[in-house]
């Protein structure tokens, strides 16, 4: 290749994609596929073009994720829309979409495997789109009370949970696992991404609701839920504790100011913050014992509960709970 030539094409794609893949996320989707592969019987380290299909898949998923959601920054940094611009942004998202299959149909594994494998993500791809257009679509400002369940639900099954189920799936299809344990265990991933979504939805809402009144950023605090009034589960969950009326207009005052939106996040999460934890972590461990009756060895369902331990944390300490309400009593009283 001319020199000039592949210096634009390192400046314009590889340079950002590799800038972007060293980021360090909390790897639960990785760290799931290496140990589904040795549960499925797996010796060693799952196979490299196997972890690397899915961390482009991934990866590519996130950049045209923040570009349709114009958000500003992804674990600690500019996105990458934002530092490259959109087209190329979403030039190289797509990019690692397909560099993702040529990882998998170059791999040295068998040929059965590898359009098992081929097979599993194209369906999941197409998944997650459809999960996406769900997403962008369905604002939590003019859908009904009655169905912001269901709506949150199928986007979370569509998008982050098909992406943990594949992990899964493809880590006991590297391992050639039996049918018994491939007629499961990627079910559990599915859930396992379900309460991935659900932590994500209130982390973000509480990292809008703990900041104290001129401390929010637009570089520190990602509010891109709230801007877009995505349907996330803290809706879901106001909705099942709060009358519609009052979730409504909650709803309603999200278009109005950026102080609008932090206020309300503080009264939803003042709401449902330790309920949605209560969930989080009831979803969690009925996923632990469920894959306690199909997998024998300790070693490794002690590796998937460490794991998930970076999910099942609260979002907010007690103390922390305890003071936005002590606040909220004084706002109401002034």
């Amino acid at each position: 290749m001319n020199p000039h030539v592949k210096q634009l094409l390192d400046r314009s794609l590889f340079e950002p994609v590799r800038d972007f893949k060293c980021r360090q996320g909390k790897r639960i989707r990785g760290s799931l596929l290496q140990i589904s592969f040795e549960m499925g019987g797996g010796i060693g380290d799952v196979p490299v073009s196997v972890s690397d299909a899915i961390e482009s898949l991934h990866a590519g998923s996130l950049v045209i994720d923040d570009v349709q959601d114009d958000s500003r920054s992804r674990r600690g940094h500019a996105t990458m829309h934002h530092s490259i611009g959109v087209p190329l942004a979403i030039n190289a998202g797509n990019w690692m979409y397909f560099q993702a299959l040529e990882c998998l149909s170059n791999s040295p594994l068998p040929a059965e495997t590898r359009s098992r494998l081929i097979e599993a993500m194209i369906h999941t791809a197409r998944r997650c789109h459809e999960g996406q257009a769900i997403d962008i679509h369905a604002r939590v400002d003019e859908v009904p009370v009655e169905h912001w369940e269901a709506t949150a639900s199928a986007i979370s099954l569509m998008k982050t949970g098909s992406l943990v189920e594949l992990a899964v799936r493809m880590g006991c299809l590297a391992a050639n696992a039996p049918d018994r344990l491939l007629s499961v265990l990627p079910g559990l991933g599915r859930r396992i991404g379900i309460a991935l979504q659900m932590r994500n939805d209130l982390d973000e809402l509480a990292s809008i609701a703990l900041c104290r009144p001129g401390e929010q950023t637009d570089d520190t605090v990602r509010d891109d839920d709230l801007r877009n009034a995505r349907m996330t589960w803290p809706w879901v969950w106001s909705s099942q504790r709060t009358d519609h009326v009052r979730c409504r207009e909650w709803a309603l005052r999200l278009v109005r100011s950026p102080e609008d939106r932090r206020q309300v996040a503080r009264e939803l999460f003042e709401r449902i913050g330790q309920y949605g934890d209560h969930v989080i972590a009831t979803l969690i461990s009925e996923q632990l014992q469920l894959m306690a009756e199909h997998v024998i060895d300790q070693r490794l369902l002690d590796g998937v509960e460490e794991i998930l331990q970076t999910i099942e944390r609260p979002s907010c300490p007690v103390s922390l709970m305890e003071e936005i309400q002590a606040e909220r009593t004084s706002e109401v009283i002034r």
